[in-house]
């Protein structure tokens, strides 16, 4: 059995290859808003707002991501904060169905970054008063549409599991753990595990039920054998262990290194298979035109599981 104890920090492909490959553009995505209309207070009162010129723009969020920045009003300047140091916002973008909030951001007097100034928790007000100093702005506007990223990134560490499963070996580095019952004994005593860049540890439950450490010296390591293999060293033998479930436990890294070291024809499958997953979202398809039902196979779709299937007796 072997239980995945640090998963990979990066997968090897990015949500931009996806994107590429998929040919996705702004028309895939919730797209940016348009212009915010922005002019000092109609009557004139005291603010927050420091002395200065200052544009807005507004972004759109979904229960996925939030969309690039949208287009830029015009700029409204305040000449004396103590006098009129408030802005009113108004015509402020709605989006579509899927649009849960929006965010707007503004520039500091004179600057040309747009920062955080409020979120608007609703896609169904149309106006905000501004009444915040430059020193309270927040994170910078941002330059990508993410509003696809979740499910663009559920598909990668699907297809990445399937390569896994697929091919018995571990892609992007991550960290394992190793059950056995006990230590190979007779002809065969060498543990066979599946691609290895190093062993951590190796521990073991003594014939007193005391969790034990073997040293580095007690074994010797074969990471260029397919699969990689583990036996003791000259002259050890393999300590006694309890006679219990998992009384051994390997700890190991295995995979080809980052992403990038990740062969290009595993990347090459991945994208077919999220590409797959991307333009078929449903088990059937209808024929509208002959009225037929189309199944895709089975084996595609129940192979998507295969990484957490259980064989064997249960």
């Amino acid at each position: 059995m072997i239980v995945v104890v640090t998963p990979p920090a990066s997968e090897p492909l990015t949500v931009a290859d996806v994107t590429v490959h998929l040919r996705l553009d702004a028309s895939n995505q919730e797209l940016a808003p348009g212009a915010i209309t922005a002019a000092l207070a109609a009557t004139p009162v005291a603010g927050n707002v420091d002395n200065g010129a200052h544009r807005y723009l507004c972004t759109f969020a979904t229960a996925d991501g939030e969309t690039e920045a949208g287009e830029i009003s015009t700029a409204v300047t305040v000449a004396d904060k103590t006098v009129n140091g408030q802005i009113s916002l108004t015509a402020i973008p709605l989006g579509g169905a899927n649009v849960t909030s929006r965010k707007l951001y503004r520039t500091a007097a004179g600057g040309s970054v747009y920062l955080l100034l409020a979120a608007i928790a609703n896609n169904t007000a149309t106006t905000y008063t501004d009444n915040i100093a430059d020193s309270s702005l927040g994170a910078q506007a941002p330059t990508t549409n993410t509003t696809l990223d979740p499910l663009l990134t559920r598909f990668i560490t699907t297809a990445r599991q399937q390569a896994e499963q697929s091919l018995k070996r571990y892609l992007v580095t991550q960290t394992l753990d190793a059950y056995f019952k006990d230590f190979p004994r007779g002809h065969e005593r060498r543990f066979y595990l599946p691609p290895l860049s190093s062993i951590t540890s190796i521990t073991y439950t003594d014939i007193d039920g005391v969790t034990q450490t073997l040293a580095a010296s007690q074994y010797v390591v074969d990471s260029i054998s397919r699969p990689a293999r583990i036996e003791e060293a000259y002259g050890v033998t393999w300590p006694s262990t309890r006679d219990q479930m998992n009384a051994v436990k390997i700890r190991f890294v295995a995979g080809y290194g980052a992403a990038a070291d990740v062969p290009a024809c595993i990347k090459d499958w991945m994208l077919f298979q999220i590409n797959t997953m991307w333009e078929t979202r449903t088990q059937f398809t209808i024929s509208t035109g002959r009225a037929a039902l189309t199944q895709i196979p089975n084996q595609y779709i129940d192979s998507i599981m295969d990484a957490e299937r259980v064989t064997g007796r249960v």
